[in-house]
Parts: C-alpha cells; structure tokens; sequence
C-alpha cells in the first residue's frame, strides 16, 4: 500500500497571485524544490509570457482547453517547457484544470509583452 494517499478534493484551491488562476500542490514544495501541482484557470484567466530558470515543467490537461500562444490543448495534452525556455501567454476561454510536473524549485519570470515590450509584473506562487 502506499504510504502517502488522499483525495485531491480534500485540498484547498489556493490564491496564486493572478486573477483567475488557484492551484492544490499535490506533492512537493514549489518554492523549495521539484513539485506536482494542479492548477485551474477560469474563464478569461490569462497568465503572461515568463520563464521558469531552474524548472523543467511538464503539463498535463486534464480538462477544458488551455490556450498557449493561441495554441488550443485540450484534455489529455501534454506539453513541456525546459528550464529557461520562454513560453506563454497562457489563458483560457471556458476555463481548464492543468497538472503541472516541475523538476525543482519554482521561479516565475514574466518576459516583456511581445505587443508593448513592456515587462508584465505577475507574479505566481505556488507555480
């Protein structure tokens, strides 16, 4: 049997610090070192461009439709960002819950807008 089981509806959805998105950490600590965290953007959520330095992240859909750079990924898609590789921005139309698998501790390094070359001043906790 496995040591460690629950049910995620057990958890709280935290506040990640952007309008629209709460996160659960299933595993890990995010701010210290490699995590498993699942996130839910609502509808019209939108999470700017940025990059991870130290974090390989994998995600996995698991509903709805996450949109990447207006690439639509719906549920069962799995996309990876290495560490340092920009990406984004994120947002979704109907909202979506997404698994995010990161390999160490997580930064949040918002890239300035591809429109305004403006620096986006997000900032995410938790993931």
């Amino acid at each position: 049997m496995y040591p460690i089981q629950f049910h995620a509806d057990e958890l709280a959805w935290q506040d990640s610090g952007i309008a629209g998105v709460r996160f659960k950490i299933l595993d890990g600590n995010p701010a210290e070192r490699a995590s498993v965290v699942l996130y839910r953007f609502e509808p019209g959520s939108v999470v700017a461009q940025h990059l991870h330095t130290g974090a390989d992240e994998l995600a996995y859909v698991l509903e709805g439709a996450f949109i990447e750079d207006e690439r639509i990924y719906g549920a069962g898609a799995v996309f990876a960002a290495p560490a340092g590789s920009g990406h984004g921005p994120h947002r979704t139309d109907s909202g979506c819950t997404v698994m995010f698998v990161l390999s160490a501790a997580l930064d949040f390094v918002a890239l300035p807008c591809a429109t305004t070359g403006s620096d986006t001043q997000a900032t995410m906790t938790g993931g």
